[in-house]
Order: structure tokens, then sequence, then C-alpha cells
């Protein structure tokens, strides 16, 4: 077992009499059920034993050992992730379009982020509400969505930032391309969101959903086509996506809300290009940036070429 992804305490008097399972969502920090799948992977040992049984009590002075090397992680060899900024107390990465931030179950054969940056520095991988699944993260981007992704390297830097996005003092920027020629040059978009209750694995627009607020700045106009830049007041799940959507102007690649993906097949076009926070240690603001991947650029460039080509035929003709 790697060390730094390896929990192992001495049972006290806390723990001792203990179920299996709850001493391990203690020592772990993870929920119970996950705590289960942990012991049913083998993944505990108890006085160098590997124990299945998780109504196992534990004595005083046993030893327990959680190995967190296998959690949620899956295969990482082969992900790369740009470092963006890196210090003692957090980093931040550039993550890929196609890449789940991390697991919903103990998994070992899905490539997450999670996975990637514990490869990358093995200090996160007790950091965290859940540190199992979600080591050191503290927002989440979706899976189609690149950009700019936080990782806090300590406890202390965890809570901090994940206090700032609770008082949505985090400051993150998005560039996107939608469909159609947006009227406004800027809007905001204040409609709640909610599980589509025709399909829950879709976000929608419902009067009793949560508050969720989005700002949009038009940057260039294709005619069929507007590249925007978007902020967001708060954070729900797929809001970018379903609020563009819902003002008839969905996002190039996203047919799951009513895009096409005649320009853009294997992602959705939605970059996070910007995180503004203040350092949890220092208290000094701090903006990384991401650069738009090179195919969305290309995308852009076509448009750019196609809609000069437009206005140059459309000049009448010298005499």
């Amino acid at each position: 077992m790697d060390g730094m992804n390896v929990l192992s305490i001495e049972v006290g008097d806390t723990l001792a009499g203990e179920r299996l399972d709850r001493a391990v969502s203690v020592v772990a920090d993870v929920s119970r059920s996950i705590a289960g799948r942990m012991i049913d992977q083998r993944l505990v040992k108890v006085n160098d034993r590997v124990l299945t049984a998780k109504s196992h009590r534990l004595l005083l002075a046993d030893q327990l050992v959680i190995d967190l090397t296998r959690v949620g992680r899956g295969p990482q060899a082969a992900i790369a992730l740009p470092l963006l900024y890196f210090d003692e107390a957090m980093f931040v990465v550039d993550k890929p379009a196609g890449l789940i931030v991390h697991s919903t179950t103990l998994t070992d054969t899905i490539p997450t982020l999670a996975g990637a940056v514990v490869a990358l520095d093995p200090a996160v991988a007790l950091v965290g509400d859940e540190p199992a699944l979600r080591p050191g993260i503290y927002q989440r981007l979706d899976k189609s969505t690149s950009g700019v992704m936080g990782v806090a390297r300590t406890q202390i830097a965890f809570h901090a930032l994940k206090e700032q996005v609770g008082a949505h003092l985090m400051r993150r920027r998005y560039r996107a391309l939608v469909e159609g020629d947006l009227e406004e040059e800027e809007g905001v978009i204040d409609a709640p969101l909610g599980r589509d209750q025709r399909s829950r694995t879709r976000i929608a627009v419902i009067a009793e959903g949560r508050r969720a607020v989005t700002r949009f700045q038009v940057i260039e106009r294709f005619g069929a086509y507007t590249y925007v830049e978007l902020s967001l007041e708060t954070g729900r799940t797929h809001q970018i996506r379903v609020h563009m959507s819902a003002i008839g102007h969905p996002l190039v690649g996203d047919p799951t809300y009513g895009g096409s993906s005649a320009l853009l097949r294997e992602r959705v076009f939605l970059h996070s290009y910007l995180l503004s926070l203040v350092h949890p240690i220092n208290g000094r603001p701090l903006e990384v940036r991401s650069p738009l991947p090179v195919e969305l650029i290309e995308i852009l460039d076509g448009l750019r070429l196609s809609r000069d080509r437009s206005a140059l035929e459309s000049l009448p003709p010298e005499s």
C-alpha cells in the first residue's frame, strides 16, 4: 500500500465496541454506505487481517487500516492534467472535457479527475468532506465542460475554499457558443432549477426548484450562432446549459438540452476560463485562467472565416 493513501489508527475508547462499517465511516470521513462498500472491496484490515463482516465489533487497541489507493479513483495513468497554479495550500488544474470529476460509487474502472489529482499530488488523498470520492475537491464541472478546477491540499484550505463557494464569493466565468442570434448584448436569467420530472437525469426550470441566476454578455456574433461570456451567481447542476436552452439558445454540442451536434460532436461548447478567489491561507486575491481548447478555437475560426466570406460576397461588384 502507498503510505500516503492509507489510514492507519489504533482503536481508542471512542471507537472500541463500534461496528466496523461505522468506524470506517468515521475514520475515512465517508458515508456509512460507502464505508460498507469499502469493506466489501477488501480495503479494510483489522490487526493485519482483511475483514468483510460489516458488523464486526472493534476492540480497544485493535489496529485499523483503510486502503484508499483504489477508492473511487479509476485508472489514471493516461490522464494528463495541466497545472495552472500550485502552492502549499491548493492547486488549480485544467480539466479536459469528457472526464468526470468523481465517481458516485466505489468503482475501480472509470477514470476520474479525483483519481488524477491524487496521482498528481498524493497529499490530497485525505483532504475534504468525503476524501474517498472527492479528495480535495470543493467545486464541480460537468463531464462535458472543460477548464479551471481548484483542489485543496490541506483540510484548512478545503474548508476556507468551500466557505467561499457557499457564500458566493468565488467567481467563475465561462465561454460558450450558443445557437441563434441573441437579441440582447447582455442579460440576466433568474429561473429556479430542479430535476425534470419526465427524465430524472435532466435538469429543468421548475417553479418549486432552487433559485438559479446566470449572467451573459455577447462577445461575438456569427448570425446563426453567438459567442458569449457567462457568470454564475449560483452553482446549480447544468445551470448554464439549462438556462440558455430555456431562453431559446441552447449550447452547441448539447443535444441533451436541445443543442445541435452539427459543429461539435464529442463535447459541449462550454469552457470555464476564469477562477477568481481569495487565497485560503494568505488572504490575497488569486485569479487563474485557462486558455480555450484547440477544438473550440478551430470552430470559432471556421465561423469567422464563413462570416467574412459572406460579407465579401455581399459587397456590390466594382464598376
